[in-house]
């Protein structure tokens, strides 16, 4: 009977991102001088910060992956 029941497991969940776009230093420093020269842009920074968060989770998801 076990055997009958293990075909109804659900399969593991497995995450996967996108592949990350690459940001050269030279790109990196031309958005940093925008955001300075912009003060009143509040919510740009918080948006940056969240997306650098989701992209390290992605390159650490992707390190976990390579290391099986």
């Amino acid at each position: 009977m076990a055997a009958l029941l293990e075909g109804c497991t659900p399969a593991p969940v497995r995450l996967t991102c996108p592949p990350l776009a690459q940001y050269s230093a030279q790109e990196q420093a031309v958005l940093s001088a925008e955001l300075r020269v912009h003060p009143d842009l509040r919510e740009v920074p918080v948006f940056l910060a969240d997306y650098g968060n989701e992209r390290a989770e992605c390159r650490a998801l992707a390190g976990k992956k390579a290391g099986r």
